[in-house]
């Protein structure tokens, strides 16, 4: 039980994701904000925006790269991580008959259900997600034609909870009275001092509503309240609200028709969708005379989708490579296609500005579907991959000066349910022969609490041979296995060259 937080940590870098409309930015494109739709001319034109080619600057380029982006959402990581320091083993096959006497064990063990229940009800309330983006480009250009392989993929991890089946023991022969009796909570039980005045009266009131008697809900009260500010005890740290609620929604379970704890059917489900394009792209260039040059261009992609889906009861799991080998055989593999169209306008020179460039892509304009893996008693219609509309804008007013700046138009999905993306972004670049710097940032405009994410990047070498990597990170944190991280992170390598 232990290795949960590993194997949901590990899965984002072991495993190709899943989601729809992931993604993708290649380096330099990362480090100036995301901005990619109107400034790259070269094979990344391949992905980027197709119009780009009918502007090459080189006869012929390549490109490549890969990356990994990860987001924590804190109460997910969190909560994944206290459950890792509980051993949810000891919640199983409790007794209280009426006649126990293992007091000591079963009233360690009920201490424990509290802080299982606090984390349930957490989960319930916070959800939370971990998502992870691997994903690797390797793209040619020859003149204004384009080949590529493109690996974009999404993988998600996420809580499903179980609010209801949260009673300790047989539900069929554990009454608030065998309860009391099994943890030693008889005669006369001293108070601990972890909760408030209200706090243990709503507790006491809770279990009396349940069938226990004022004395029985007062002494359970009493004992695991003790207990749990006993020195050894809630290793999950929770507070004294939180464990509160907990006893709470544990003296809720012994009214009738609550399941027992150890059939608890919390879940952390893991869902993903891992594309491979090879997209055939051309562009080609219209002179508008005074009114500068328009290229149009588009791609033909043939892609494959592999569908993933995991779901691993929490008190079933024994370790993390129970986990893994459900993931990797729980996939589906299918074919289909995409069109992406684009449009790149150019004015050479605009006063005080110089060159300036606009562009607008749609992406998967056919919505290519894909096969879901099929899940037993539920529905799984196909998994649709949407269209999604970019717009971009790049200047350079000096000859060592690039900004750019793009923004979704479009509203996309992501594998969370509810939750969509739509960044907007920019920044700039400065660059001399064999060295080039960029700074930026972007947000995602979807979801009104998103803060900033902040980038930068770095490119050195000669155009035949040069080097590129660039990192995106969150100006918030979040906590995962007791320590603070960026709540969002990404960084990309690359290797390009260009005669």
């Amino acid at each position: 039980m232990k290795k949960i937080m590993v194997a949901v940590a590990l899965l984002g870098l072991s495993l190709p994701a899943t989601g729809q409309g992931a993604e993708f930015l290649t380096p330099g494109a990362v480090g100036m904000g995301g901005a990619g739709v109107a400034r790259n001319t070269d094979a990344y034109a391949t992905y980027w925006n197709p119009a780009g080619l009918a502007f090459y600057q080189k006869t012929f380029s390549t490109r490549m790269n890969a990356g990994l982006g990860v987001n924590i959402n804190s109460s997910m990581a969190d909560n994944v991580d206290k459950l890792g320091k509980m051993n949810v083993n000891d919640l199983k096959n409790l007794s209280f008959s009426g006649t126990s006497t293992d007091f000591a064990k079963n009233l360690s063990a009920s201490a424990q259900a509290v802080e299982f229940v606090g984390i349930i009800n957490d989960l319930d309330h916070n959800k939370g997600t971990l998502v992870a983006t691997p994903e690797a480009l390797l793209a040619f250009q020859y003149r204004d034609f384009g080949l590529g392989l493109v690996v974009t993929s999404e993988l998600g991890g996420f809580p499903v909870s179980d609010t209801t089946s949260v009673r300790p023991g047989d539900p069929a022969s554990t009454t608030p009275s065998a309860f009391a009796t099994g943890i030693g909570a008889t005669g006369t039980v001293a108070q601990g001092t972890l909760f408030t005045s209200a706090q243990r009266t709503q507790i006491v009131n809770a279990f009396v509503a349940s069938g226990a008697t004022s004395t029985d809900a007062n002494n359970i009260t009493n004992k695991l309240e003790v207990q749990l500010q006993a020195s050894g005890s809630n290793k999950s740290g929770q507070t004294a609200q939180q464990l509160a609620d907990a006893m709470v929604h544990l003296a809720n379970s012994f009214t009738l028709g609550a399941g027992s704890i150890e059939n608890n059917t919390s879940t952390i489900e893991l869902r993903g969708l891992a594309l491979a394009e090879i997209p055939v792209s051309y562009g080609h260039k219209f002179d508008l005379g005074a009114f500068g040059k328009l290229g149009l261009g588009a791609s033909v992609k043939v892609m494959q989708g592999t569908v993933f889906y995991s779901s691993q009861q929490i008190v079933k799991l024994s370790n993390s490579s129970d986990v893994f080998k459900k993931v990797q055989d729980q996939k589906t593999d299918s074919i289909s296609y995409g069109v992406d169209l684009g449009a790149l306008w150019r004015y050479e020179d605009l006063p005080l500005m110089g060159p300036v460039s606009v562009g607008f892509v749609a992406k998967n304009l056919n919505s290519p579907e894909f096969d879901a893996y099929q899940i037993a008693g539920r529905s799984t219609p196909k998994v649709k991959v949407e269209p999604q509309l970019r717009a971009g804008i790049a200047l350079a007013p000096f000859s060592w000066l690039n900004i750019a700046a793009d923004m979704d138009v479009s509203r996309n999905k992501t594998i969370l349910a509810g939750v969509e993306s739509q960044n907007v972004g920019g920044g700039v670049e400065l660059y001399a022969s064999w060295i080039a710097l960029r700074a930026g940032a972007f947000k995602n405009i979807a979801v009104a609490s998103s803060k900033p994410i902040v980038t930068g990047g770095l490119s050195v070498g000669p155009q035949w041979l040069r080097m590129d990597i660039d990192a995106a990170v969150a100006t918030e944190s979040a906590r995962y296995n007791n320590t603070t991280y960026p709540r969002e992170a990404k960084v990309e390598l690359g290797l390009s060259t260009a005669f």
